[in-house]
């Protein structure tokens, strides 16, 4: 989809929005202010994600900002999804914005730039909102198609083409290649993805590590993934905020960290896994983003566990400058079923009692369950109640999927 969030406030109040310079952002009264995504409208007049409120009005005056409303995109997004359905079953979904359809059964498969150009106007006809599909063999290349043209882009991507669209792409554009592995291979010469497509195995091995004949054959256009129509468990599970008030210590924000370690284990609970990789990040005022994570001697699930793991981890990393933004995430997760749990000496039961961990599983959940009927915010730990004063639970940004969203109901 494109703009998505910005385009779902287009379509549902098209007399307000329409065909004006908009951004999706915070509030800029308690400093949430950066802009999740703008409109095409106001892309052309130099606003971009993640830019603050403060830059972005400077650069477009009758910018209008709007408020995220995620229920608004999650309803939006059903419907779309309901939508490229009705062409084919086979769907995975990726994002809130974002799926993979595989046509080669639906009928018309036969014709895939037919197909894609009758779902792109449905789309546009029955939900008015823009979108671009990338038609290709597999999914990375469908990825990379449908980044291609947008607005409202069709764009085919196969072997034949391959060395004319893909391969002058800079390397930084290479989905699956971030910053820092585009940094590492500029440094032995792979500017472009026609670059890494060539480059020798044994050369990419010492700079990408286990990564390098992955990428390599993406580059190459091979890419031998599934389609995965069930919903995944998540690899990772995170929260951040944006700080009402920039903070120049982690006492200052000792309860709002405690408040994302909350967060983060109650969705864990849902998911019912743990994990053993903590990671924290930290962005000053200076839009500079740091990141830390560590591996723990044993699995976390509790939010008393992470809190102690990132307070650790944002004391190593915490800058020198003011700090504007929180985040807290457990990766490598594994299912709780099936899994043995490290008992400490203080988890053993008192004679007729439940075991530690058994005890704080079930408090737990009774508190799942009383901010699921009254409200996110209904109960908080002690703990989260000192230092600033953020709610976490109504403000904070999650990468939550639609599924997620469904069973939180």
């Amino acid at each position: 989809m494109n703009a998505f969030y910005a385009s779902c406030h287009v379509a549902e109040e098209p007399e307000r929005y329409a065909g004006r310079p908009i951004a999706v952002a915070g509030d800029p009264a308690t400093r949430h202010g950066v802009v999740v995504t703008a409109s095409y409208e106001a892309r052309a007049r130099g606003v971009k994600p993640p830019m603050p409120v403060q830059r972005a009005l400077a650069r477009c005056p009758d910018l209008v900002l709007v408020r995220p409303n995620f229920d608004l995109y999650r309803s939006y997004a059903r419907r779309v999804f309901a939508l490229v359905r009705e062409f084919t079953p086979d769907v995975e979904i990726v994002s809130i914005d974002e799926c993979f359809a595989e046509v080669t059964r639906a009928p018309g498969g036969d014709r895939p730039l037919e197909l894609a150009r009758r779902l792109q106007g449905r789309i546009l006809d029955e939900l008015r909102l823009p979108s671009s599909v990338g038609v290709a063999p597999n999914k990375f290349l469908a990825k990379m198609a449908s980044d291609m043209n947008k607005p409202m882009g069709i764009t085919e991507l196969n072997a034949e083409n391959m060395p004319l669209l893909l391969w002058p792409l800079p390397i930084e554009h290479m989905h699956g290649v971030g910053p820092s592995t585009a940094r590492r291979l500029r440094r032995i010469g792979v500017q472009t993805i026609g670059d890494l497509a060539v480059q020798s195995l044994d050369v990419l091995g010492r700079v990408l590590g286990p990564r390098a004949a992955e990428l390599k054959a993406r580059a190459n256009g091979v890419d031998p993934r599934p389609l995965e129509t069930e919903p995944q468990p998540p690899k990772s599970v995170g929260h951040s905020i944006t700080l009402a008030v920039d903070a120049r210590s982690f006492d200052e924000v000792e309860g709002v960290v405690m408040d994302l370690c909350d967060r983060v284990t109650s969705r864990m609970r849902r998911y019912e896994v743990m994990g053993r990789v903590v990671a924290v990040s930290v962005r000053d005022r200076h839009m500079r983003t740091m990141r830390h994570q560590d591996t723990l001697p044993k699995h976390v699930r509790h939010a008393s566990e992470l809190f102690q793991a990132a307070k650790a981890l944002f004391l190593r990393v915490w800058p020198s400058e003011p700090v504007r933004l929180l985040g807290v995430s457990v990766e490598g997760l594994v299912p709780l079923s099936g899994q043995g749990v490290q008992l400490s000496l203080w988890d053993t039961a008192a004679p007729g009692g439940l075991p530690r961990n058994e005890k704080l599983e079930r408090l737990e959940r009774v508190m799942d369950e009383v901010r699921a009927k009254f409200g996110p915010s209904a109960l908080r730990l002690a703990r989260s109640l000192s230092g600033h004063k953020d709610d976490v639970h109504g403000r904070g940004t999650s990468l939550e999927r639609l599924d997620d969203e469904e069973d939180a109901k």
